[in-house]
């Protein structure tokens, strides 16, 4: 072999190694400028369903995994208890404006003797009071009015938002107790991901920059959105058993921190779903 073939093969290396070495340090760079993680999930807010009355359910007007609308009809319990509340406390009503009528009336009619010196000062002053009484029961059976007429409307229980049913298990005949979760609404207007980065990651990730977001179940298909937040505590430090490294015998792990971003293109095409898993990368490039 000749020694300018020699050199040629070794130029050849070199430019080889050169340019793997710039492939690695611009991909090292790359990765370095956009952090990415598979350690992120699709979230939703969700709705606790619960009834404001106790009574059995009467009727059922959706099912599971339904999508409904604000305002709609989900379920009705037992109307007829609470007609009946309604009924008297109206008949309780009536009863005190008749009472207020003639305590008004008397209160009148004293006052006006008294005035004239044929009743006691002290008759006066006790017919006041009883128009007082008369006056604060007929307050107190138009609240109680007000009350069951309330209850009767919260026999038909609605939803607060337009949304997806689940965990929906209500048969007709059960009997519902006030403020008890029943199922839940899952919100469809508004979703983000909530995705935990390494420590090592995170001094470069800022409210407002750009990112790709890629799930599992539509691995062909990107999202786009932007970080709202980043955690200033990392998981552990919410975990119910934190970690205990006070006796000395422990392993340095490198512990990760929620960052909070938002879905900025959802689309029916590729209907997201609370909990589905993700890979987010940020785009750190871009000055937020």
């Amino acid at each position: 072999m000749s020694l300018h073939t020699s050199r040629k093969k070794l130029a050849l290396y070199l430019s080889l190694g050169l340019i793997l070495l710039t492939a690695i340090y611009f991909t090292l760079d790359y990765f370095t400028r956009h952090p990415s993680t598979d350690d992120a999930y699709v979230q939703a807010d969700t709705i606790d369903i619960a009834a404001q009355v106790t009574g059995p359910v009467a009727e059922i007007f959706v099912k599971d995994h339904q999508h409904v609308e604000a305002g709609q009809v989900l379920f009705s319990i037992d109307p007829r208890p609470f007609q009946i509340a309604v009924d008297r406390a109206q008949a309780n009503l009536d009863a005190q404006k008749s009472a207020l009528v003639l305590a008004t009336n008397n209160a009148r009619r004293i006052l006006t003797l008294v005035k004239s010196g044929q009743e006691s000062k002290s008759s006066g002053d006790l017919m006041q009071s009883q128009l007082d009484s008369a006056r604060a029961q007929l307050a107190a059976a138009e609240a109680q009015l007000a009350q069951a007429a309330l209850d009767l409307e919260h026999t038909r229980v609605t939803a607060p938002r337009s949304g997806i049913v689940t965990q929906f298990l209500l048969q007709p005949g059960n009997n519902v107790v006030v403020n008890n979760t029943l199922f839940k609404l899952v919100e469809q207007d508004y979703f983000w991901v909530d995705a935990n980065f390494k420590e090592t990651q995170v001094a470069r990730i800022k409210s407002g920059q750009p990112v790709k977001i890629v799930l599992d179940m539509f691995p062909k298909h990107v999202f786009h959105g932007i970080v709202d937040a980043v955690s200033s505590a990392s998981g552990e430090v919410f975990s119910l058993l934190p970690p205990e490294n006070a006796s000395g015998n422990w392993v340095k792990v490198t512990q990760r921190f929620p960052v909070k971003i938002l879905i900025q293109d959802p689309t029916g095409h590729f209907p997201l779903r609370a909990g589905a898993t993700a890979t987010a990368t940020v785009d750190t490039t871009v000055r937020a």
